[in-house]
């Protein structure tokens, strides 16, 4: 067996192996090689300890430094490499007490989630695989290194970790492990919102997004108002990742507003899904003039997820939205102030201001979303003058 690498992945891999080091891509790389899929990037792992790596290459940043990460960059590429390590005992169900750098891969690959994630290879020596990862993914099966219950023990992370590689690898839980991640289930409380919110976001992009519905069952995640309820739909959704997050938290939340908060989501994000969960609460009505509200309030691309909610989730016709849609953005009909064919500074030069200034405003473009014709200066000067 040999994959075809990247020249720069094999350049520092060579550079390291002809300083007398041992180096291999590993990780999810070489689980997606095995599964035919170009990986999105590569990880190596080395026995060299960060100060040895960083004195073999012109640039480097000490990244991860503390727990043996270097990024190396050719040019203007960043690639992570990693020195081989065990970890101490772990405090808080996440963090390891301590690092220590060993120099042999066994040790290494010991310490991973699971088997699909702990092999590495080069082209020197081939694929190393310790824990019969290789064969696990021919039988597309998830399955701890060593013992599961210690895995999540150590880091409760890698029990979210699992299912959202069950729903986006569409790899079946072997029983134990699941066994096992249901019983630590209640160890996600010690890890962060963040780390919680960015699998979640990966599982709900998966193919196969319910398999998450025993951890929701757990109760687990009830501190951000998730629990449990039929994700089947999710799974035809368009794949766009907004969406679908939004999808996945407005279907399993109890109240979605804590949730975002409590998921310490970006406010860009927490907009998103309050326009969205506006339009799905107040559906809006088949005709123009709904449909240019709605996009007043919130924007095309959201009107536009909204058509597709109501498409792939509550199953209905769009057709006639779409065509409306269409119609209004092809025809330039305005909905928004910023549309009007006339400013603020207009109407301050027919004597209003402050606040009367924003009511003419609204009041035009209400006038012009009904009849598009009005859309002309002198027309909707008119208006404000009679």
């Amino acid at each position: 067996m040999k994959f075809n690498l990247p020249q720069k992945i094999e350049y520092v891999i060579d550079t390291l192996i002809s300083n007398g080091h041992s180096a291999y891509i590993v990780g999810g790389c070489v689980r997606d090689l095995l599964c035919g899929k170009e990986p999105h990037d590569y990880d190596i792992t080395t026995s060299a300890t960060p100060d040895e790596t960083q004195s073999l290459f012109e640039k480097t940043i000490a990244t991860g430094i503390k727990h043996g990460t270097i990024t190396v960059i050719i040019d203007d590429e960043q690639i992570e490499v990693t020195t081989f390590r065990t970890e101490s005992t772990y405090n808080d169900n996440r963090h390891p007490e301590s690092v220590n750098f060993v120099r042999n891969v066994s040790d290494d690959l010991s310490r991973r989630d699971f088997t699909v994630n702990a092999m590495c290879y080069n082209n020197r020596e081939g694929l190393i695989d310790l824990f019969g990862g290789q064969e696990d993914i021919k039988n597309k099966t998830l399955k701890a290194v060593g013992d599961a219950k210690t895995r999540f023990c150590e880091d409760a992370l890698r029990i979210l970790r699992l299912f959202r590689f069950a729903a986006t690898i569409e790899f079946t839980i072997e029983k134990y492990t699941f066994d096992a991640a249901i019983e630590c289930a209640p160890l996600l409380k010690n890890i962060s919102a963040e780390r919680i919110f960015t699998e979640l976001k990966k599982a709900a992009c998966g193919n196969n997004v319910s398999v998450i519905s025993p951890l929701l069952d757990t109760n687990a995640l009830l501190d951000f108002s998730l629990e449990n309820t039929d994700l089947t739909v999710l799974q035809k959704l368009q794949n766009k990742e907004d969406l679908r997050v939004f999808a996945l938290l407005y279907l399993t939340s109890t109240n979605l507003q804590n949730t975002l908060n409590t998921l310490k989501c970006s406010n860009a994000f927490k907009d998103y899904c309050t326009k969205l969960s506006y339009l799905i609460k107040n559906e809006i009505k088949t005709d123009k003039t709904s449909i240019k509200k709605a996009l007043c309030i919130t924007d095309y691309e959201i009107v536009c997820d909204y058509f597709e909610y109501l498409k792939s989730i509550l199953k209905l016709d769009i057709t006639s939205h779409k065509s409306l849609l269409k119609e209004i953005i092809n025809s330039n009909e305005p909905y928004k102030i910023s549309h009007l064919d006339i400013t603020g500074n207009d109407i301050i030069s027919l004597g209003f201001n402050g606040k009367q200034v924003g009511e003419k405003l609204q009041f035009l473009l209400d006038k012009t979303i009904e009849n598009p014709k009005l859309n002309n200066h002198k027309k909707l000067l008119d208006l404000i003058c009679n």
